[in-house]
């Protein structure tokens, strides 16, 4: 699958599969319009199809409309695009327009929504501050709810995007890691404090131990690369002497 041809043709065929894996073997819906526009996305990251992916993506989702979780994820991707080829502008626009009013209105975002932000904080313009209240809110609402460790880390994502470090503390005091998924989800947790309070060696180097187990506690390749990225940018701010810094406002 590599043009908008194959996706329209795909999902047009209704004996086409609903459940479909990346090059990682990890299980992505495939169903109907969105799942072959999906597995495409997922096809163009897996072979470093960064550009024609942007191209190929955006004329397809500029002639289509949707909601929900799956649409989001597809904004997801798109902006994962964008960033990758230079595009900030473009990924923090779509952020605004699509998956942030999704993250504020339900829970269709729990994932998405940290994972792009930090994504965008990542590579941000100097100077820029990136909204993580809503994140942190949901993040906090959700705090003492059990859910799917892949959420639960994601939720983390946004205490520590948000700089509540107090809140990170208190997610890892009070519940309990009864869970090889959990154990790892807490682990990832130390490291993403280490990252926020400016330890930047500390966090490269636990991310860097880690990066081999995180897929199990779920997620694509597309999904596990941010924490490709937090290695990268833990090692370069290391080198730099960086000090602690974040692109992000609370409230």
């Amino acid at each position: 699958m590599t043009n908008p041809t194959t996706i329209a043709t795909r999902s047009a065929n209704p004996h086409a599969a609903s459940i479909d894996v990346d090059a990682s073997g990890y299980e992505i819906f495939s169903a109907g319009d969105q799942g072959a526009a999906h597995v495409f996305a997922h096809h163009m990251v897996d072979t470093d199809q960064y550009e024609p992916g942007r191209q190929l993506l955006g004329g397809w989702l500029d002639g289509h409309t949707g909601s929900g979780s799956q649409w989001v994820h597809l904004q997801f991707h798109m902006a994962v695009f964008e960033l990758a080829t230079g595009h900030w502008e473009d990924a923090h626009r779509r952020y605004l327009e699509h998956v942030l009013p999704t993250a504020e209105n339900s829970e269709d975002a729990l994932t998405d929504a940290p994972a792009l932000l930090w994504r965008l904080a990542l590579s941000a313009p100097e100077g820029t501050e990136l909204v993580w209240g809503p994140l942190r809110r949901n993040a906090l609402e959700r705090m003492h709810r059990p859910g799917d460790p892949f959420t639960e880390l994601h939720n983390l994502l946004a205490l520590a995007g948000a700089g509540d470090l107090e809140s990170l503390d208190t997610y890892m005091n009070t519940r309990t890691a009864d869970s090889l998924r959990m154990r790892l989800v807490f682990k990832v947790a130390t490291a993403l404090s280490a990252y926020v309070k400016g330890h930047y060696r500390l966090a490269a180097n636990l991310l860097w131990r880690l990066l081999p187990r995180i897929p199990e506690i779920g997620g694509s390749r597309a999904q596990i690369q941010l924490f490709e990225q937090l290695v990268t940018a833990s090692l370069r701010k290391a080198s730099a002497g960086g000090q602690p810094s974040w692109h992000a406002q609370a409230a």
